[in-house]
């Protein structure tokens, strides 16, 4: 018996079918490793953006219990004339003003938890490699810094609220106005 001519025009589904589907396949794998790609981008900023703040923040402190230590102010080298403003003189902005914060009580339990902070958020030791064991050590460091970041903050009476939307915080918004849709208005209780 021949070939029925018309086999090829039943099966004609089928076969639209699989080159549909293995089309489907190849642009998908391409577009997901892109899309993987821009993912994991912002994941890694938003965590090194994380990272720089608590690192900024431990530079802030450090100075402070040095300054405590010392009585003057390391980072900031201004000559005497330029700490005290002249009488009716608007300063501008290209003119520094000379603001700074509080020195911190001397307490030797503080130092060793700033000291610790210090060498956690450290950014010469941070890998940047997208390996799966740096990458954990990363979010580890990142963790643990964020708690000694807490405790520091309590022994100090400071509260730092980071922005909406940053990693410390999940990701929560709220409108802050009270609603029950708001989650800001949740504290824990002591």
């Amino acid at each position: 018996m021949e070939d029925d001519p018309f086999d090829s025009v039943l099966n004609l589904e089928s076969q639209f079918y699989d080159e549909g589907h293995a089309l489907g396949i190849a642009d998908g794998t391409r577009a997901g490793h892109i899309e993987g790609r821009v993912f994991g981008l912002e994941k890694g900023f938003e965590k090194f953006i994380e990272m720089g703040k608590l690192h900024g923040r431990s530079i802030v402190w450090a100075n402070r219990l040095s300054r405590a230590r010392t009585g003057t102010n390391p980072l900031i080298d201004t000559p005497q004339e330029q700490k005290t403003p002249q009488p009716g003189h608007e300063p501008t902005l290209t003119e520094p003003t000379s603001k700074s914060l509080p020195p911190l009580a001397a307490n030797v339990r503080l130092e060793k938890h700033v000291q610790t902070f210090l060498a956690l958020v450290e950014l010469e030791s941070l890998s940047t490699q997208n390996k799966e064991d740096d990458v954990s050590e990363f979010d580890d460091r990142l963790k643990r810094a964020m708690s000694k970041a807490k405790v520091i903050e309590k022994l100090i009476g400071e509260d730092f609220q980071s922005g909406a939307g940053s990693v410390s915080d999940g990701g929560r918004t709220g409108a802050g106005d009270g609603s029950i849709e708001d989650i800001s208005i949740l504290h824990a209780r002591h």
